[in-house]
């Protein structure tokens, strides 16, 4: 039963039915209560009382006496004056008592509070809010089953831990705590020292207080602390080792403007119990011991990285959440990315929630890159950049997804754009804040404007559709013999030239280089520590590679041109950043002439990952249809070596390759030189069509 918040303010309370197990009495005037204040009620039946806020200045010794059933009592808001131990005197609990006393000016030490209450079945006891100045644990050493102690909002500057308690949660927010407690108790001699005044403490909470450092033992006692909650707190000193062993901790900004203490041992900061993390603000340095921080939390669930820097690059994120393999939620708000890491999705197969709100400077959004988290089920990129324009579609591979939030961010309105959103409820996917939050940016006639604004005339588009169908139709064909008709002399093309192939080996001129080498920036890294050593330090290979061997003060086209001409094959190292290079683009061109002029066996292309074929040029999917390729694999390099020496090797070639220095080429005849001296001037007439940077 509740009577709360009554127009009149009661002073009384009213007839109860007898049946009534539950009383909610609030917001009224109960100056005095004493027994007779609740003889409209069977006192015996009632379980829960609630009497917050009724503005109660006294209650008498016997008030509780006859509530035997009682389960849980709430006084908050009440600011009783004198005496309030009295009013415990014959209040007793059943089984797992609860006793809320919150918001009530309380200043008594809480041996003095409680010096009459019975405190064998107590469970939870709540003295949040008050003016509590200082507590111990002997306070309430005397309450044996208690399990809960909140402490919130008081005036404490210390807790010390002197007597050995049963508690299992300890809530000590919004203090002014300065020291954090020892819950170790000291013994004379070393053999006592790890023995625990809080054996059963589990969960200890002391956010937004005013602690300035963590001494280096006062949690190597506490080997079953699994959840520590310290954000907000004016830290200058941290004791990694203090850590271990925690099961969830919450941290902020303790690495961007306070020292750190290493350990002795080993500078990891946590061990691989912890499942539930928060760092927030965060200042990450591209060093190893920085980007290593998660190495071995192989049971880490959830992180929560919110308004830390985070490194940008590719390399750095990768090594940063690569020992994340079980990960089920990451939380990125406002890290200050630019675009989407998507190169660390593939090492997060179990990731379900991923929150990436208010990272302003993403406008792009790939989706292909999420099919690798197959367990997919809420999606927060609220706040950014992101241009939607209708023609983003979620690929059938996201098949999990449950709830995405994309509100305030730039939305091109048009029937595409609510048919996006149509199809993701279709689909059962909830959207989040919609569409009170998706406002157009576009056209101007609809600038402003919520997208469920959008019209679209059914009618108007089946008559479109049908008349598109009709048009498609008639040039299926066309197009369909447009298409055959490139392969087809392509293929005549290679035919007609094969037997020159074989004519040009058997004449050419040794070249300089064994391979060049067309690679993308972020595939330096593989190719440098690969490729390189296994062609050239065990088999004797020489690669021409742009970084080391193009010359200095000349132009690039003249270096690329130059060193083609002067390498036996091209090799394609072939990756979704490679499609997406500019100047890779370049490359596959000029690659694509020395394809047609010198066959299929002059170009090898090697495959890093799967690479989405709708960012593929016509050029590079013919070159990798008709060309020898390979497909790296970290389970099966052997394969991948075998064939790529396979590859290097000439075929019916007896000749010594050791008997011609690769340096020593002779002057090729006055005609190619003429040749390429015309080749050289097409391709810098193609490179100035770019564009691009140089």
């Amino acid at each position: 039963m509740i009577c709360s918040n009554h127009g009149d303010k009661l002073d009384f309370i009213p007839m109860v039915p007898k049946n009534i197990k539950m009383l909610t009495f609030t917001s009224n005037t109960l100056n005095n209560v004493t027994e007779k204040t609740f003889h409209n009620m069977t006192r015996s039946k009632i379980t829960h009382l609630i009497l917050a806020g009724n503005d109660i200045r006294y209650i008498s010794r016997n008030t509780f006496r006859e509530f035997t059933s009682l389960a849980y009592l709430d006084l908050s808001y009440n600011v009783i004056p004198v005496d309030l131990e009295i009013a415990f005197s014959n209040l007793r609990f059943v089984e797992n008592g609860s006793l809320i006393l919150n918001h009530m000016n309380i200043t008594n030490k809480m041996n003095e509070l409680f010096r009459y209450l019975d405190k064998k079945r107590i469970q939870t006891l709540s003295l949040a809010f008050n003016n509590l100045m200082y507590i111990d644990s002997c306070d309430w050493v005397n309450f044996p089953t208690l399990k809960t102690l909140n402490i919130t909002g008081n005036e404490l500057r210390n807790i010390t831990f002197k007597c050995q308690t049963k508690v299992e949660i300890i809530h000590a927010d919004f203090n002014n705590l300065v020291t954090f407690p020892n819950f170790c108790l000291d013994g004379d001699n070393s053999t006592d020292f790890n023995k625990t005044s809080v054996p059963n403490l589990i969960s200890f909470s002391a956010t937004n207080n005013m602690l300035k450092e963590i001494p280096p033992n006062v949690l190597k006692c506490m080997a079953d602390l699994r959840e520590l909650f310290i954000t907000k707190n004016s830290f200058h000193e941290i004791e990694l080792q203090s850590f271990y062993q925690l099961h969830t901790l919450e941290l902020s900004s303790i690495f961007r403007y306070y020292r750190i203490i290493k350990p002795r041992s080993q500078s990891k900061i946590l061990t691989a119990s912890i499942e539930h993390l928060m760092l927030q603000n965060l200042s990450f340095r591209i060093v190893p011991t920085d980007l290593e921080i998660f190495k071995g939390l192989h049971r880490l669930r959830s992180l929560d990285l919110s308004y830390s820097n985070l490194p940008f690059s590719p390399m750095a994120s990768k090594i940063l959440f690569k020992p994340l393999s079980n990960l089920t939620k990451l939380t990125l708000q406002n890290v200050g990315w630019k675009s989407m890491p998507y190169n660390i999705f593939h090492m997060l197969p179990y990731l379900e929630t991923l929150d990436l709100n208010s990272n302003n400077e993403i406008n792009y959004l790939n989706w292909s890159h999420f099919r690798y988290p197959k367990y997919l089920k809420e999606i927060n990129f609220s706040n950014n950049r992101i241009f939607l324009d209708g023609k983003i579609k979620v690929p059938s591979s996201v098949f999990s997804l449950k709830s995405l939030d994309m509100s305030n961010n730039s939305i091109f309105c048009t029937c595409d754009s609510l048919s996006f959103f149509e199809e993701l409820v279709s689909n059962n996917v909830t959207i989040k804040n919609y569409p009170g939050a998706y406002i157009c940016t576009g056209p101007r006639n609809m600038a402003g404007k919520s997208v469920a604004d959008v019209k679209c005339k059914q009618q108007l588009e089946t008559i479109v559709f049908t008349v598109i169908i009709t048009v498609l139709f008639g040039f299926a064909f066309a197009v369909i013999a447009y298409k055959s008709r490139y392969r087809i002399r392509y293929l005549i093309h290679i035919s007609r030239s094969r037997r020159s192939w074989k004519c040009r080996k058997k004449t050419s001129q040794p070249p300089v280089f064994d391979g060049f080498v067309i690679y993308s920036e972020p595939d330096k890294y593989w190719l440098l520590n690969n490729l390189l050593p296994f062609l050239e330090n065990q088999h004797g290979y020489r690669l021409c590679i742009h970084d080391r061997d193009f010359q200095y003060g000349r132009l690039i086209v003249d270096n690329i041109v130059e060193n083609m001409d002067n390498s036996r094959k091209i090799v394609l190292i072939l990756s979704n950043s490679f499609v997406e290079s500019p100047w890779c683009k370049y490359e596959v061109r000029l690659a694509n002439e020395r394809f047609l002029e010198y066959g299929p066996d002059s170009l090898i292309s090697i495959k890093l990952e799967d690479i989405s074929t709708s960012l593929m040029e016509n050029t590079l999917k013919m070159l990798i249809k008709f060309t020898t390729h390979a497909v790296w694999s970290e389970h099966n390099k052997e394969e991948f070596y075998v064939r790529i020496l396979d590859c290097f090797q000439e075929k019916n070639d007896n000749t010594n390759r050791n008997s011609l220095g690769r340096g020593e080429t002779e002057n090729p005849p006055s005609h190619a030189k003429n040749k390429k001296e015309e080749r050289k001037v097409i391709k810098l007439t193609n490179l100035n069509k770019m564009n691009f940077d140089v």
